[in-house]
């Protein structure tokens, strides 16, 4: 913690946020509430010059869906540096801390003791318009997927049911169809932004036969930003690839796993592309063939196609930045 810097928590919420402000001591802590609106962004400005100059003002706020792009963008405007946390992080924290309450003020103090710790290049948060509509899509796309699930559970039941009425057979497959059209609407307007938000994104498809744009939207935006900053393994544990053990209890006989944390849908679409890739690319096919013949079960052999795939778009990603960063300089 550099003496010189003010570091303020950020607790938002849908209409207000709460912060504190921390300048070293508990002594000096200061508490105020706004409303998450551009009257509260104001005051919440000119209590921050009242206290020091902006460059040397830190704020942390949890990443909340969208309650706090208002405040990012305000805070982009200010020229005021900031860091997006992972709610998780901040929970970690607290357990860590051993913190028992819980109020909106505490945790706005929580965050400020939190941010206190950070090295000050963290701090370099910025809020893309393109990235926001990418997520935004995504997160209808999801929804719709979740519920075309639903559905297909249910349209064997009703459809085959002799007492369902005929239009409440009809409305479900016209529902149906409207939710297949919006998700491929969703998929195309996906794979515009994420062209726009990563540059990378083009290459990698054409490097990697096999792989194709519902893989790279699924999987991309999980690992862009920290994809130099962890290892391959790292980065295969947070999509669930790494292999759970059970070397402790009575359950030490248990067979190996693979854990499964982490977004289930990016490891279906590398799942898919892995049934395409050992048809289409040589290098894998040879790959998938040779776990076979080890007596490797198809699913675990395609489960290896897909961590292999993963690890291929990494490799891409960390080598077409690097371009991009030479180019700049």
């Amino acid at each position: 913690m550099s003496n010189d810097i003010t570091y303020i928590g950020v607790d938002i919420a849908k209409d207000k946020f709460d912060i504190c402000v921390h300048s070293g001591s508990s002594s000096s802590l200061v508490y105020e509430t706004y409303s998450n609106n551009l009257d509260g962004f104001f005051s919440f400005l000119s209590l921050i010059k009242s206290k020091c100059s902006l460059e040397n003002v830190r704020v942390g706020f949890e990443a909340t869906s969208t309650y706090m792009t208002q405040l990012q963008i305000y805070l982009d405007k200010a020229k005021i540096k900031y860091i997006l946390i992972n709610p998780k992080q901040i929970h970690h924290y607290i357990k860590y801390k051993n913190y028992e309450s819980k109020t909106d003020k505490l945790d706005s103090y929580y965050i400020a003791d939190y941010i206190t710790t950070l090295e000050d290049k963290k701090f370099n948060s910025s809020h893309s318009k393109v990235k926001f509509e990418y997520k935004t899509i995504q997160a209808y796309t999801n929804l719709i997927i979740k519920t075309q699930t639903h559905i297909k559970g249910l349209e064997s039941s009703i459809l085959s049911d002799d007492f369902t009425n005929e239009d409440m057979k009809q409305d479900l497959l016209d529902f149906k169809s409207l939710l297949k059209k919006q998700k491929n609407k969703y998929e195309i307007e996906q794979v515009k932004l994420a062209k726009q938000a990563m540059p990378e994104y083009e290459y990698i498809k054409n490097d990697l036969q096999g792989v194709g744009d519902k893989t790279l939207c699924a999987v991309l935006p999980l690992i862009y930003d920290t994809s130099t900053k962890y290892t391959q393994k790292q980065i295969q544990s947070f999509l669930g690839f790494n292999v759970v053990y059970k070397d402790s209890g009575s359950s030490v006989n248990k067979k190996q796993r693979m854990s499964k944390s982490g977004n289930s849908y990016a490891r279906r679409m590398l799942y898919m592309s892995a049934v395409s890739s050992v048809q289409t690319n040589s290098f894998l096919k040879d790959k998938y063939n040779r776990l076979i013949e080890n007596g490797k079960p198809t699913k675990v052999a395609l489960v290896a196609i897909s961590s292999h795939i993963l690890r291929a778009i990494v490799t891409k990603l960390n080598y077409y930045k690097s371009l991009n960063d030479d180019k700049n300089r």
